[in-house]
């Protein structure tokens, strides 16, 4: 069957001298492997530019069920980004959230909600102009929500700790490996809730290397085989 889904690049792996096998997280399919035929040739239609990490594209695509690699028909930008390519600390935002929502995403069933919130938040972040230091912290804590872990909306003067483990916010004295405490916990509850992003909140770069660091060993309690993130140390440099 033939199809049309929006789609978001997440990784691209060269095959033979003309062709690139591409993994797309699509609105219609949910993640899928796509072979692009030919599009690194001399002269092709298609510029390699599409494939870009986290790129946004209008894909018409073939299906055919029990097929672990589909096949691209179409396929065209439907944002092109103006600024983010550009900006050396959004670009690295850029390719660290690329790594995340590859090694984060695993399963082939359709997440539109996901997607879409995904797809709206890189469009916002090409637009901002300023204020985007924590748009990667506010952006893992609301994907957590379509990954099935959400932080619970709990805090309170009382409950002022967040527990990773049991994802809300507590009194309790728990290990330092488990929770996440004042005025940090403050912090991931706002980031949590931010419809801008964070561009409001004040945090240093000390504070969110450090917010930055229980994120991930959120992501890593809650999600099997979530590893390293290799982008890390450039984007904590980046943007310092």
């Amino acid at each position: 069957m033939i199809e049309k889904t929006r789609g978001i690049i997440v990784k691209t792996t060269k095959y033979s001298e003309t062709s690139l096998v591409v993994k797309i997280f699509t609105e219609v399919f949910g993640m899928r492997t796509y072979m692009a035929k030919g599009v690194r040739k001399m002269k092709t239609k298609t510029p390699l530019s599409l494939f870009q990490p986290l790129s946004i594209l209008d894909l018409v695509v073939y299906e055919k069920a029990g097929r672990d690699i589909q096949n691209i028909k179409e396929i065209k930008f439907n944002h092109i980004y103006s600024d983010t390519l550009y900006n050396i600390k959004k670009s690295s935002i850029l390719i660290f959230l690329n790594e995340l929502v590859y090694k984060a995403i695993k399963e082939e069933e359709p997440n539109p909600q996901m997607f879409q919130y995904i797809y709206h938040a890189l469009i916002y972040l090409d637009n901002l102009e300023t204020g985007y230091q924590n748009f990667h912290l506010a952006f893992m804590l609301q994907l957590s929500r379509y990954l099935g872990f959400p932080p619970s909306d709990n805090f309170s003067s009382q409950y002022q700790t967040f527990n990773m483990q049991e994802g809300h916010y507590t009194s309790l004295k728990l290990h330092e490996s488990l929770i996440i405490q004042p005025p940090y916990a403050r912090f991931f509850y706002d980031l949590s809730r931010s419809k801008n992003f964070g561009i409001d909140l004040k945090i240093t770069h000390p504070e969110r290397q450090i917010l930055l660091k229980k994120i991930l060993q959120y992501y890593q309690m809650h999600l099997p085989g979530f590893d390293r993130i290799k982008s890390l140390d450039v984007l904590s440099e980046v943007l310092k």
